[in-house]
């Protein structure tokens, strides 16, 4: 007797007994979706991205529902410890062992190092908190898309605002990694049109904490500009090294990337500045609706930009993901690439095909001093909006060398 003879013999009537014809759903057809934040967790960055970011990342999920395409949604915490060569090895394990998203990176090194392996695994990598415009240029790729901010719209945001004024000589504070070089690069193609150029630039390492030799060589340089050209707990050190040398009442000070939950650290030492950011959490209604959400998660503590940046960059995603009805990385970039949108975070926003840069508004803001504010860290006043052509590297311009 045939095989199937014998199988539908001890078959009949039974009504558990499958069709021979019937394929088996595979393992990862049911395997929980991964999506990685890789982020600085207790550095210099952790208080502009971190925890927050992680938690802005999970808000997203369970706005969509926790699952998509029938699987589960997980959220996973990388601490990349502001080191490249971290950040590539956890990022691997990640897309090994079910990761299809990275999201985050915070730190223009560990952004690098994140881009490289998702091309290498044809995973997902959306840049939210790595600022380099290498990125979208001399390192773009197929499968890596830089989101909230760059250091090109930063310098044509709030570099052209002040060289505009007629401040012709500038001193940089410049770490001493990728994201600093593109600030002074960026920075300094922006100035030059009005007649601006950089007097001298001082690079340092990551995490520096003494600056007080920089400023005195900045003191005695007699620039019209310092431009601090660095980030997160770097800046507010060199702020505070600025203006227990008096520099503040000898030059304005630019600072060239700022994120909201840095005021706290001293609203004193800020007040006054102006500064550039891709999003504000009282810009809008839906900004205010969505950053009151995160605040009841995180102790009455506000949002700054990244953290949004995690939320509406996960959505878009998600949302990517069950429109092409899978998480191939080919696919989801297909759906994306030319697509525009506006949500509460980001306005005029479009999916840029040619270098994965996604262009939207930028923002320039007054820091108001405590006695101006009207409410809990409601310390920025809108002063000029950049449009999205304005403030991001014309296409035009590109240096992007696409190969897909």
């Amino acid at each position: 007797m045939r095989l199937s003879r014998i199988v539908s013999a001890l078959c009949a009537g039974i009504l558990l007994c499958a069709p021979l014809s019937a394929a088996p759903a595979t393992a990862a057809d049911a395997a929980p979706i991964h999506i990685a934040v890789i982020t600085d967790m207790s550095g210099v960055y952790a208080s502009i991205s971190g925890q927050g970011a992680v938690e802005a990342t999970k808000m997203a999920v369970e706005d969509f529902g926790g699952k998509v395409l029938g699987r589960e949604i997980i959220v996973d915490t990388v601490d990349h410890q502001n080191s490249g060569p971290t950040a590539e090895a956890k990022a691997r394990e990640e897309f090994d062992n079910g990761a299809e998203l990275a999201v985050d990176l915070t730190n223009s090194a560990t952004a690098l190092a994140v881009a490289s392996v998702a091309k290498d695994k044809h995973k997902i990598a959306i840049v939210s908190g790595g600022g380099t415009s290498a990125l979208t240029g001399a390192s773009c790729n197929k499968y890596t898309y830089h989101y909230a901010y760059d250091t090109y719209a930063l310098a044509h945001s709030e570099g052209v605002a002040v060289a505009k004024t007629g401040l012709k000589t500038w001193y940089g504070i410049v770490p001493d990694y990728a994201f600093g070089k593109s600030m002074l690069a960026d920075f300094t193609d922006a100035i030059q049109p009005y007649g601006a150029t950089f007097v001298h630039a001082d690079t340092m390492p990551l995490g520096t904490t003494d600056f007080s030799s920089y400023m005195l060589a900045a003191k005695n340089a007699h620039p019209q500009v310092l431009a601090l050209l660095n980030a997160g707990a770097d800046t507010v050190n060199s702020m505070k090294a600025a203006k227990e040398f008096g520099l503040d009442k000898q030059m304005k000070i630019v600072v060239g990337l700022f994120f909201l939950p840095q005021v706290d650290t001293d609203p004193a030492l800020w007040a006054g500045a102006k500064v550039a950011d891709s999003w504000y959490w009282d810009q809008t209604p839906e900004a205010r609706k969505w950053a009151d959400r995160y605040a009841a998660r995180m102790n009455g503590v506000r949002p700054g930009s990244i953290q949004a940046a995690d939320y509406s960059s996960t959505m878009q995603w998600l949302k990517a993901v069950k429109a092409v009805g899978s998480v191939d990385a080919d696919k989801v970039v297909a759906y994306l690439d030319g697509r525009k949108f506006s949500d509460f975070y980001a306005q005029n926003a479009e999916w840029r095909a040619r270098d994965h840069s996604v262009v939207h508004d930028m923002y320039v803001y007054d820091i108001l001093p405590q006695s101006q504010l009207k409410e809990k860290d409601a310390w920025y006043k809108l002063v000029d909006t950049i449009p999205a052509a304005q403030a991001f590297r014309p296409v035009a311009q590109s240096t992007c060398t696409k190969t897909w």
